[in-house]
């Protein structure tokens, strides 16, 4: 896939066949900022203000803006592979989070090797950074989750339905 990229920001790029549209949106943030072009070089033009018309626009109502992989993620595996991955964690003293940054950089080294399949059942683990810098599960609450972003003045950024 290919990928925009600006001020740390990554965009999506994708194209609408039927009317010759290019489009895309900010990746990794909860915020919807869209943009559209005609050609590869508009729509670098207008992803670029995309972001800059959401910096300004969360400046402008004193939010910080959402930074895109802020180290916190949700991880769905069979309730099997979570219970022998959190069994086989502490049998060697580790934490579970340790084992999912290991199998991480070992895929990120390793580009030759997939093995997900996208039909398998799933179960939610969150991690979440504590202060000595590593992560441990977290429950996810609703309460510590930042509110989407949301302005009408501004149609490029749009609050997700």
């Amino acid at each position: 896939m290919t990928l925009l990229d600006y001020k740390g920001y990554q965009g999506s790029v994708e194209a609408d066949l039927d009317t010759g549209t290019l489009f895309g949106k900010v990746l990794f943030v909860n915020d919807l900022v869209t943009y559209e072009g005609t050609t590869l070089p508009e729509l670098q033009v207008q992803f670029r203000a995309s972001v800059e018309d959401y910096l300004q626009t969360c400046q402008s109502l004193a939010r910080d803006p959402q930074q895109p992989c802020n180290g916190v993620f949700n991880v769905r595996v069979s309730p099997g592979l979570h219970r022998s991955a959190s069994i086989r964690a502490l049998r060697d003293g580790v934490k579970l989070n340790a084992v999912v940054v290991s199998a991480l950089e070992q895929y990120l080294n390793n580009t030759d090797q997939h093995t997900h399949q996208p039909d398998q059942a799933v179960t939610e683990v969150s991690l979440v950074r504590i202060s000595n810098g590593t992560h441990a599960p977290h429950r996810v609450d609703a309460a510590h989750v930042k509110p989407a972003f949301k302005t009408a003045a501004r149609p490029r950024v749009r609050n997700p339905v």
